[in-house]
């Protein structure tokens, strides 16, 4: 199967192996699926980076250094991905409970929303993708799905 951007193809390596090429072929469509993702269905809500920070922090703080970490960018990288949530109103900082040198980064109620709706947005976009498929395509979906979270969670 090739890949109807040229671009995309260019990059694409051959690796050895049987499962080289359906391992290349899967890695273009799946950054192919998640840059329309974003561009299609976050519009000018969120940036990846943004997004990113606020779904490590919808469930609890983190200090600077481990969202850093978690996003494998430098410190100065993410205190600008930091100030300007904390800007928008999307997150808050308070004082780290044993390090008087750090500070916790935490999701505010506005924050959590805009997540919220950009998932939704993201995941709405989608679904009238899929709807356009048949069955049988979607049935096929359905199980690449699967298999895929089943290879990611390895």
């Amino acid at each position: 199967m090739q890949s109807p951007d040229p671009e995309l193809e260019a990059e694409q390596p051959r690796p050895d192996g049987p499962d080289g090429g359906l391992a290349a072929e899967l890695r273009v469509a799946i950054m192919r699926t998640s840059r329309r993702l974003r561009v299609e269905a976050s519009g000018n809500m969120l940036t990846a980076g943004q997004y990113s920070v606020l779904v490590a922090l919808r469930k609890q703080g983190h200090s600077l250094g481990e969202l850093a970490a978690r996003e494998r960018v430098t410190a100065p990288s993410m205190t600008r991905i930091v100030n300007s949530l904390e800007t928008g109103g999307l997150l808050k900082r308070r004082p780290h409970p044993t390090d008087g040198r750090q500070v916790i980064i935490e999701a505010t109620a506005r924050g959590l929303e805009v997540l919220a709706l950009a998932r939704s947005e993201r995941t709405a976009w989608l679904a009238r993708r899929i709807e356009e498929l048949d069955p049988a395509d979607r049935a096929v979906l359905a199980r690449a799905a699967a298999l895929l979270q089943e290879l990611s969670a390895r």
